[in-house]
């Protein structure tokens, strides 16, 4: 049997990845900083960076932003940005200082983490009245209801479900921890602009997607491909709006 390839060891689905995901939404960030009682969060630790597109967000937004992920590819690839600095490290041993973080965030990563010693060392690392969040978007955006089927297609045969059980875990497994005086969900919304290249960088950077594809070659499977043409078929060489739904899981410590 061949083995499956980690596609986030990979310099050009990395690459691919930081230009055709989206940042977080807008309204994020006063959410959690209402939430976490102060007007500017002091320290922000972004747990599962990656390429930094949820880090760098909170730049002039908070004293100190630190971006962490256990991958060396993805950390390479992280976006520079103001008050932001990155960090080597698993979201289990963060080797950040106790109860000094105001704001803990997953930005499509907590379903990537081992829950219970995850969990462990964001209440460590959270002052009294912290807050953590961990946000997913869902895929595929909306774009034009001619684009869905073939995209759907494509995550179907990946093998993945419209909402993973890790992600729909997220509460029962923050509640269920006893570490928080408050836990809470709401959605959030956002949007961007495309075309039909960021739609296929968009599927090619999912990584069960690209685990499937042999040697990451997506150029003859055939629901990749019914994807492709739908999407040049719709937008043509034109830009369109991506609208995101987030679901953000709250906890406050």
């Amino acid at each position: 049997m061949r083995e499956q390839r980690n596609p986030y060891d990979d310099p050009v689905f990395v690459a691919r990845y930081a230009r055709s995901r989206p940042g977080p939404p807008h309204d994020l960030i006063p959410l959690l900083t209402q939430l976490s009682g102060r007007p500017r969060p002091r320290l922000v630790v972004d747990l599962g960076c990656g390429t930094g597109l949820s880090t760098v967000a909170w730049s002039g937004h908070a004293d100190r932003v630190v971006g962490i992920d256990a991958n060396p590819m993805m950390q390479r690839h992280a976006l520079p940005a103001k008050g932001v600095e990155y960090r080597p490290a698993p979201a289990t041993d963060t080797r950040v200082r106790s109860g000094t973080v105001d704001v803990v965030t997953c930005s499509q990563s907590f379903h990537w983490m081992r829950p219970r010693p995850t969990i462990r060392e964001v209440a460590r690392i959270l002052r009294r009245g912290g807050v953590f969040a961990a946000i997913d978007y869902a895929l595929p955006p909306v774009i034009d209801p001619r684009l869905d089927p073939a995209f759907t297609a494509l995550l179907r045969w990946a093998g993945l479900p419209p909402v993973p059980d890790e992600k729909s875990a997220h509460v029962r497994n923050l509640v269920g921890s006893g570490r928080f005086r408050w836990v809470g969900e709401c959605a959030l919304h956002g949007a961007d602009t495309g075309n039909a290249r960021r739609v296929t960088d968009l599927a090619l950077s999912i990584a069960h997607v690209a685990a499937r594809l042999p040697e990451g070659d997506a150029s003859r499977d055939p629901h990749f491909l019914r994807l492709k043409r739908a999407a040049r078929r719709t937008l043509g060489t034109g830009r369109r709006r991506f609208w995101w739904s987030y679901k953000t899981v709250l906890a406050v410590k």
